[in-house]
């Protein structure tokens, strides 16, 4: 073996492929628009429900701000193949969890632990893939930023596990939405015959 061979071949293990680094970028994407259209449910429900004084309008406003970022972020990460700003995306990631766990605080029956509880497990993993890539920016620190398209088999099955998370989720927030003040169960009156 000659001195050339042993110095090339370390060189394409440092540095991940283009479509590697896309399909990276394509599962926090995809967890951020999940999360995201919770976080829009969730806001609008709060604002349309016109109880709750002005605090749940607030935390309407909020969540669909948060929500409306979260699904700008992603499609940005997606088009682009790569993780755009991670610091901040980890940042909006805990700040949008937080708000959620908040606007529950407040209103737990109609923000509904059903709905909730996805939108903060979405945001974790897109607050999770942003950390971790900002570790990998940190080890390999000469990376090339480029653009590039995530593979359509990723987000294919990223779409498909994130519709079972949130298609049940943004049922309960309308059932949340349409239960009575007070948390208050109506049982209808069928009626015994003897």
């Amino acid at each position: 073996m000659n001195s050339s061979t042993m110095t090339a071949s370390p060189v394409p293990a440092v540095r991940r492929p283009q479509a590697e680094r896309s399909a990276a970028a394509a599962w926090p994407s995809i967890a951020a628009w999940s999360g995201g259209l919770i976080l829009l449910a969730l806001g609008a429900g709060a604002l349309a429900a016109g109880e709750g004084g002005p605090a749940i309008r607030a935390m309407g406003i909020a969540l669909a701000a948060a929500g409306a970022a979260a699904i700008g972020w992603g499609v940005a990460t997606l088009i682009l193949g790569r993780t755009v700003v991670p610091r901040i995306g980890v940042a909006g990631a805990m700040a949008s969890a937080g708000i959620v766990v908040t606007a529950f605080a407040l209103d737990p029956v109609r923000m509904g632990i059903l709905a909730v509880a996805p939108a903060v497990a979405m945001l974790l993993v897109a607050g999770i893939g942003c950390a971790l890539e900002l570790r990998a920016r940190r080890s390999r620190p000469h990376r090339s930023g480029g653009a590039g398209r995530a593979r359509l088999a990723e987000i294919i099955i990223g779409a498909v596990l994130a519709a079972a998370v949130v298609t049940p989720a943004l049922s309960a927030v309308e059932a949340g939405y349409l239960a009575p003040a007070g948390g208050d169960v109506v049982v209808p009156d069928i009626g015994h015959h003897h």
